[in-house]
């Protein structure tokens, strides 16, 4: 009889083959044994291993599944930065934001719970599960506390757009009730009223943008108040800081200034490109950094005018006067366009350039 001796209580033991004298067991099913015992006839049902899972079909699915999370949350991303740019940022308070919050959030915790157990260790994870009150209470806070960090920015940028609309609701005023007071100047000259225009223009113009500058400089052309032979309003100082007047080509949409009397007038870092101010009197005038290609300076008085990084590149100077003016640092001039020029002995060239022997 088939005995086997057992060092170590088992609560059962499997026997693989059977001894002598056993009946078979059905199919399925195996012998086994509580202790080592002659009965022959103890069998119980096989216990068939599970299949193990396809280990590389369930990686393929996380996979897929990380791959779809990743690719929501950086389109969630672009989305939120592109909309919040170009709304100032109100976009995260309106509905449409929200819920790209919300999808947001949810992509990264599914991402994050996807891939557990490669980003925590299992001490970490242990950590996690023995303290989630505390785990979950501070991811309300960092929640809270980038909320209060979107409110503020969202408050100071409303704050900030406030007050653009509002200096531009002031300027808009401004504007309209100095052009209505000019508008009623009398058609002859008068001295009284013609002083008081000027203060008002040399006190609006600080207060302008670039197109309102451009509007008042039209308007005081087009209505003969400023020309150059008897100007009733006097620019000296005159604050054109930054103004637009371009001209869109070179044949008929140029902004015109023609025989205009801008003496002293301050035309730093303003926009001249195209400009036709043929005869003008910029005397004295104050020009840094000002866009001068392709204007039409012809028979210009510029005499004694500061010119400090100004484009002059393809600028009509013909019998323009540039006395007592350093070109130095100026660029674009041409030979031709000094040949062409009116200079004296202190007017000041780049070192390419030669004196005309005509300048006194």
């Amino acid at each position: 009889m088939w005995r086997k001796k057992q060092t170590q209580k088992e609560s059962l033991k499997d026997e693989a083959t059977p001894p002598p004298g056993y009946v078979s067991a059905p199919p399925g099913y195996r012998y086994w044994s509580r202790t080592p015992s002659s009965s022959p006839k103890y069998y119980r049902k096989r216990i068939e291993p599970e299949e193990a899972p396809d280990s590389s079909r369930r990686s393929f699915k996380r996979r897929v599944l990380s791959i779809v999370l990743i690719a929501i949350l950086v389109i969630d991303l672009l989305a939120m930065f592109y909309g919040g740019y170009l709304s100032s940022w109100q976009l995260l308070t309106q509905p449409s934001g929200i819920f790209w919050v919300v999808v947001g959030l949810i992509a990264a915790i599914g991402l994050i719970a996807s891939a557990y157990e490669k980003i925590f260790s299992p001490g970490v994870r242990r950590a996690i599960s023995r303290n989630a009150p505390l785990v979950s209470a501070l991811i309300a806070l960092v929640g809270v506390l980038i909320a209060q960090i979107v409110n503020a920015h969202l408050t100071r940028t409303t704050q900030e757009n406030q007050q653009l609309l509002d200096q531009e609701a002031r300027q808009n005023s401004e504007l309209q009730s100095y052009l209505s007071n000019v508008a009623e100047l009398p058609s002859n000259p008068d001295p009284a009223a013609d002083t008081s225009s000027q203060a008002q223009t040399l006190t609006v113009l600080p207060d302008l943008d670039p197109d309102q500058k451009r509007t008042v400089m039209q308007f005081l052309y087009q209505a003969g108040l400023i020309n150059k032979e008897n100007p009733r309003i006097r620019l000296y100082y005159a604050d054109l800081t930054s103004a637009n007047l371009e001209g869109s080509d070179s044949q008929d949409n140029r902004f015109v200034l023609d025989n205009a009397n801008l003496r002293g007038v301050n035309l730093q870092d303003a926009d001249l490109e195209y400009i036709s101010m043929e005869g003008s009197n910029l005397t004295n005038s104050h020009l840094v950094n000002t866009d001068l290609s392709n204007a039409n300076l012809s028979d210009a008085n510029l005499y004694h005018a500061f010119l400090d990084n100004v484009d002059l590149s393809g600028a009509d100077l013909s019998g323009a006067d540039l006395s007592d003016v350093d070109l130095r640092n100026d660029t674009g001039l041409t030979q031709e366009q000094i040949d062409e020029a009116i200079g004296n002995q202190r007017t000041l060239l780049p070192d390419d350039l030669q004196r005309p022997a005509t300048w006194s």
